[in-house]
């Protein structure tokens, strides 16, 4: 988890503008202070909240958590697969963390998709699963229905890919934003349009520059 302190722009005018006759007064804007931005990514930094895993429709019972690469297909094979994501541990007063009740400029989630494949949308779950998540506990896999997943799409990709790999970024703010209020963390599920494979490298990959990170820039709300 890193954090990267940004001034505010109120200090810097003075120091780039004072040439041109120009002041942080002058009808400038204004960021907001102590903006701060934090990642999480597995195995970077100590962090090791990131749970993955791929459910099955032909395989409803088998646990596939340990899988270095997840893939989401209306038809693999002729049965459905799906891929849930969360990082946990990201909200809290620890230094690294968002702190409940930040505001939420931007939070970017990025995995690296290696095999290219049909149109995949992100949504937000409403319900926890684990690291033993199958087809069959979750019943009859996720269903953006607005009571296992959110029926309003976080984001989405077209599945496509530029080489062997590519990495893909999610805008997911207004999710990290409602975490961040206060609801149950309960990461997203990706899910395929079509009968076309996406895949992507999980937490488990060696490579830890791969695997699924999170980017969220935030800055707590001034004192009244």
């Amino acid at each position: 988890m890193i954090r990267f302190p940004l001034l505010k722009l109120s200090v810097l005018c003075p120091l780039f503008l004072g040439g041109y006759g120009l002041t942080p007064q002058s009808g400038l804007p204004e960021l907001i202070a102590d903006e701060v931005t934090v990642a999480f990514q597995q195995g970077v930094n100590g962090y090791r909240g990131t749970v993955d895993t791929e459910i099955w429709a032909l395989a409803p019972h088998t646990i596939l958590e340990s899988n270095p690469n997840s893939s989401t297909d209306a038809d693999n094979d002729g049965g459905e697969s799906q891929c849930l994501l969360r990082f946990d541990g990201i909200i809290g007063r620890e230094p690294g963390r968002i702190p409940p009740g930040a505001a939420i400029h931007s939070a970017r989630l990025l995995v690296s998709a290696f095999d290219q494949g049909s149109t995949v949308n992100l949504h937000r779950m409403l319900v926890p699963f684990d690291r033993a998540a199958t087809w069959s506990s979750l019943v009859s896999g996720v269903s953006a229905d607005g009571l296992e997943a959110s029926r309003h799409k976080d984001a989405f990709t077209f599945g496509k890919i530029a080489a062997n790999s590519s990495e893909i970024i999610f805008d997911v703010t207004d999710t990290v934003q409602i975490w961040a209020n206060g609801e149950a963390n309960h990461g997203w599920v990706f899910l395929n349009t079509g009968g076309n494979g996406w895949d992507f490298y999980a937490s488990e990959f060696d490579d830890i520059r791969q695997r699924p990170k999170l980017i969220v820039e935030y800055s707590l709300p001034e004192a009244e």
